[in-house]
């Protein structure tokens, strides 16, 4: 499998909001799109739709399973020398104004012309998607056993696809299916691939491939030669043996075809063509997954409502809001702060942190902070405040009693100080917050001629 397959899911799982956007379509409502008069006519059409109708109160990972599981044996016939009349006679072609014949993994399949037909709503006289068709096949199950609704996909489109680095972490592969990282699980081998900006995003790293909980109809991301430099297959795990450590799982794009294979992760093998490394680890990262809710209208509220922040201050801001939404934007009295805030994430116990370095162009006092979410949006007020100087230990921009009279409060144990207030608490400058920079405070205060951040002499 190539590193192309990469930009071939993102292609198809961009593509899907397409249909979205200029029609309405619900799964079957208009089966004219959604599958071809051959593929219609085919044993695979018949077998899809009973293993639906035979899942009706499974899971979606069940289901998606059963979809995947019907396709077994079909091929998609990109080889030079076959009968394409029989070929589309069997339903295993679609038409088109060229046929794909470029190598046997890459061909003209039903799940290809779905991505194509019915998600891009593009017309079946061109061939428009031209690529490795695993992940391809992956969406196509999930999107029969109804993980996919159409305002989802909404979401995913504006949200994801705002990312730039989207081809060069493990997000090109995970999110471009939409799964909660809560339910997805990353070898070490996959660890390099993850976004460090957005490394708080990620729940079960470096995870020993033989205690990830492996469960049918899981999906499972290979990297082929085992050096996890790359994302390079998609399948749908059939079932994990504990004890033998041996892996069933089906998949398309595979030999051709749609095809249920097996791996030992004991053993230590040359695989399709790949150096001698044990079957462990090709394992990047697994995920699970449920039936997709309807999106609802969200109200977000922040902890804060106001946020005062210093220039002066070691790192930058942290707003926790009631949020577990992507990010999209954020802006400071309606013009965009910078590409490093828009994180394009899931925010983890809606947590999000704004560095130092996007804060410093802002000039002091007020100003409106707004952040917009793939389902709603917030303003918080946030107040720069001028470099503290020592003795403002309250960071209310002045040296007053009142800051001798909170570093008491500290001493008593009634209060308790940052280290950045403790640090303008030692008024005297000599490493330590005692009663008696307190005092220094007060002599300061009563212009006795000391110096804040020196000890008198």
């Amino acid at each position: 499998m190539k590193v192309k397959k990469i930009t071939c899911l993102l292609v198809v799982m961009s593509v899907l909001v397409s249909s979205v956007l200029s029609t309405s379509i619900t799964a079957f409502a208009q089966e004219d799109l959604t599958f071809s008069d051959e593929y219609k006519s085919s044993p695979f059409y018949e077998k899809l739709q009973t293993a639906l109708a035979d899942t009706q109160d499974k899971t979606t990972m069940e289901r998606t399973l059963a979809a995947a599981l019907s396709q077994e044996g079909y091929k998609n016939y990109s080889t030079e020398g076959i009968d394409i009349e029989q070929a589309r006679a069997d339903g295993l072609l679609w038409t088109g104004a060229q046929l794909r014949m470029n190598d046997d993994e890459t061909g003209n399949t039903e799940y290809i012309r779905w991505a194509q037909r019915y998600i891009m709503n593009r017309s079946e006289e061109t061939q428009y998607i031209d690529c490795d068709w695993c992940a391809i096949f992956v969406s196509w199950c999930m999107y029969q056993a109804g993980y996919y609704s159409e305002d989802r996909l909404k979401k995913y489109y504006y949200s994801y696809y705002a990312d730039p680095r989207i081809e060069f972490d493990a997000d090109s592969w995970i999110e471009a299916f939409d799964f909660d990282q809560q339910s997805v699980w990353y070898t070490e081998k996959a660890r390099h691939k993850i976004d460090a900006y957005n490394w708080n995003t990620y729940y079960n790293v470096d995870v020993d491939p033989f205690e990830i909980p492996y469960k049918p109809g899981g999906i499972l991301f290979f990297t082929w030669d085992g050096s996890g430099k790359y994302f390079n297959h998609a399948v749908i795990v059939v079932d994990y043996d504990k004890e033998t450590h041996v892996l069933t799982y089906t998949n398309g794009c595979s030999d051709g075809m749609v095809i249920t294979k097996q791996i030992d992760l004991d053993v230590e093998e040359e695989f399709i063509g790949k150096p001698f490394t044990q079957n462990s680890n090709r394992i990047m990262a697994y995920a699970e997954y449920d039936k997709i809710r309807p999106l609802e209208p969200k109200e977000i509220t922040a902890d804060a409502s106001v946020i005062n922040w210093s220039v002066d201050s070691a790192s930058g801001i942290r707003i926790k809001t009631n949020s577990d939404s992507k990010i999209g934007s954020v802006s400071v009295d309606g013009e965009y702060l910078g590409s490093n805030i828009e994180s394009n994430m899931l925010l983890r116990e809606g947590t999000l942190s704004i560095g130092k370095s996007e804060l410093l162009k802002l000039s002091e006092g007020q100003h409106t902070l707004t952040l917009t979410f793939d389902d709603g949006s917030i303003d918080v007020v946030l107040n720069i405040l001028p470099e503290y100087q020592i003795g403002d230990v309250d960071l209310d921009g002045s040296v007053t009693i009142s800051d001798a009279t909170l570093i008491q409060f500290y001493l008593a144990e009634l209060e308790t100080l940052s280290e950045q207030q403790l640090l303008l608490a030692d008024t005297n400058g000599d490493g330590e917050v005692t009663i008696n920079d307190a005092t220094h405070l007060q002599e300061y205060l009563a212009d006795l001629g000391v110096v804040l951040g020196k000890t008198t002499v």
